[in-house]
């Protein structure tokens, strides 16, 4: 099953991924063994050279060297083998006494003295040779020089190494072994680099009790989908969020993945033989198992964050206390994550302060009464976040505010997801479980009425919804149907049923689909998943109606966008959304007081009122 998926932007991955990244406790303990090691350095060199003669060896030679075991093992030379002496040899060899003079080295290979040698005459016969025999013996140094006099009678015959290496004759291939060795680096290289037109998309899989990410690849110009690297889960994964910052304030590539535990784990999608995340955010409080491995390990300075929490639930301060079921990653101020869980509470994060006694946790926000389906940032207002909750309300909230200025909307049923119109960022749209998809005008958000909603699926919950960020007013939805379906939501005054125009829907054919999401380095590229465990990837670029009806819009910004609807709807542009929250929040307040001022005025008419007498 596939829970969720999410694109990785062009440009953002390494294109050279490493095999294994240290983790921190790793990085702090080389850090202390370098310190030590700096200050108990011996400069007198030759003391480890030193070798104690008396030590005794230990039982089957554990502990000593080599030399040392040597040493300790004296040898009586006389009790060896005649041959294994070689003190006894002598290096002059007209010494008739000595028994290895003749032979040396040579005798103890081939034989003894006594045993006669064979050789061939020049008929071609066996005969013997003494190795008595003194002529032998003699050699003259000239020989050596009257062997250039005789002619060299051999004929060269050119080997003919093609038709070698052809036969695979002597193991010659065209290549050396030390070629072939550099070829397989090559090869592996290829294989683990990424190329420019790679698209990348990480996939939220489990498969029976095993959760895994997969980092597919996608190569635009051949069609070819394969997995990268994966990544093992510890639980479940039920959301997932694309970021480029991690705890230490460095850029990366980086996904946050909210699973059925209570933390939010980060791993870094560029190291293939990741084996833990880079930042978990909250969850069960592991400071006193870390310290005590510490400990083994002779770590000795622990950072404070490891220090336990005593709020005695077990869990680090400022952490979800159920899973977690939404993350955002906001895009302007990008240490930034916000979380909703199922125990109905949505939290804000700051990534490079997870060592802090919080744990990482900015604020926390009770504003749901049932579980936080659905979060979602703003695009270009980095303080403004939209949440969807079981409870069949959507809301705005203003992250800065201690109390959370929230604005709330009913919807028909429970939210699945919610999704911001990139080129009309004043349009907020959700996705229910009947499958209607409702649309509001953040400016007119308090009124409750949609600017648009319509019925997507019928014969099953809308589960996920996508804007395309390369092409205005193109939005895709999924549902349990098994199908996807494009609207045009451009100029939905122009249809006479006042909704987004219906241009086409397609079965993927891998089950009931979960998520679905535009990939946001192209225009025309779209991925889903679901309950068939397969990724399937739809090229809308191949689809002649789409490219009809958006083939213009790409290239548009989004200013030209607003410009154009603000014109045709004769509405003027206002989107200081901030300040829009603000006077709603004044208007509410002055609304509340007209109304207890009302109500004093009547009591006071009711007290002045006559009595009827008869």
């Amino acid at each position: 099953m596939i829970s969720c998926i999410e694109w990785i932007p062009k440009n953002v991955a390494n294109p050279n991924p490493k095999k294994y990244e240290l983790s921190k406790a790793e990085r702090d303990l080389l850090a202390d063994d370098v310190e030590e090691s700096n200050g108990t350095v011996d400069d007198d060199d030759d003391s480890d050279e030193e070798i104690d003669d008396s030590a005794s060896p230990q039982k089957d030679g554990e502990g000593l060297a080599a030399a040392q075991i040597i040493a300790s093992n004296k040898i009586d030379p006389s009790s060896l083998p005649a041959e294994l002496r070689m003190d006894d040899y002598s290096d002059d060899e007209e010494d008739d006494g000595n028994v290895q003079s003749k032979s040396g080295l040579g005798e103890l290979l081939i034989g003894n003295d006594d045993v006669g040698m064979i050789g061939i005459d020049e008929d071609g016969q066996v005969e013997d040779i003494d190795v008595d025999d003194d002529s032998d013996d003699e050699i003259d140094d000239d020989d050596d020089d009257n062997l250039l006099d005789i002619p060299d009678t051999r004929e060269y015959i050119p080997n003919d190494v093609r038709g070698l290496e052809a036969m695979n004759f002597g193991g010659l291939n065209g290549m050396t072994d030390m070629e072939d060795d550099d070829k397989d680096d090559d090869s592996d290289i290829e294989d683990t680099n990424l190329q420019p037109n790679d698209a990348l998309i990480i996939v939220a899989k489990t498969e029976e009790d095993f959760a895994t990410l997969e980092i597919c690849v996608y190569e635009e110009l051949s069609g070819n989908l394969f997995v990268h690297h994966d990544i093992p889960l510890p639980s479940f994964p039920l959301c997932m969020a694309h970021g480029t910052i991690n705890s230490d304030g460095g850029a990366g590539n980086y996904v946050a993945v909210g699973t059925f535990d209570t933390g939010i784990e980060i791993w870094n999608a560029d190291v293939l033989n990741v084996l833990e995340p880079s930042v978990i955010l909250g969850g069960e409080d592991t400071s006193s198992a870390d310290a005590n491995w510490a400990k083994k390990l002779g770590v000795k300075n622990i950072p404070k964050s490891k220090v336990r929490n005593k709020n005695g639930s077990g869990l680090r301060n400022g952490s979800h206390t159920d899973a977690v079921m939404s993350l955002s990653w906001n895009q302007i101020h990008r240490q930034v994550i916000a979380s909703g869980s199922a125990d109905n509470t949505v939290k804000i994060w700051d990534v490079t302060k997870a060592d802090d006694s919080n744990g990482g946790n900015a604020a926390t926000f009770a504003i749901h009464n049932d579980k936080v389906q659905s979060t979602a940032w703003h695009t270009t207002e980095g303080s403004i976040l939209a949440t969807g909750s079981y409870d069949q309300t959507v809301s705005i909230l203003d992250a800065r505010s201690p109390n959370g200025n929230c604005k709330k909307v009913k919807i028909p049923a429970d939210c699945e997801a919610i999704a911001w119109d990139p080129y009309q960022p004043h349009l907020l749209t959700a996705a229910t479980e009947d499958g209607s998809v409702h649309c509001w005008d953040i400016r007119k958000f308090e009124s409750g009425s949609t600017y648009w909603n319509f019925v997507a699926h019928e014969f099953g919950g809308c589960s996920d919804i996508s804007y395309n960020s390369k092409i205005p007013g193109m939005l895709a939805t999924c549902a349990i149907d098994k199908t996807v379906a494009i609207w045009d939501t451009q100029n939905p005054g122009n249809n006479p049923e006042g909704k987004p125009f219906a241009c086409g829907s397609k079965g993927m054919e891998v089950g009931k689909l979960y998520s679905l999401s535009f990939y946001p380095s192209s225009a025309w590229l779209l991925g889903c998943g679901g309950g068939g465990n397969q990724l399937a990837l739809w090229d809308i670029s191949r689809e002649k109606p789409f490219q009809k009806r958006f083939g213009e819009r790409t290239g548009v910004s989004a200013a030209q966008v607003s410009n154009n609807i603000n014109e045709t709807e004769g509405n003027e542009v206002n989107e200081d959304f901030e300040a829009i929250l603000a006077a709603s929040d004044k208007a509410v307040v002055e609304a509340k007081e007209k109304v207890s001022t009302g109500t004093k005025k009547k009591k006071k008419n009711r007290s002045k009122k006559k009595v009827n007498r008869r």
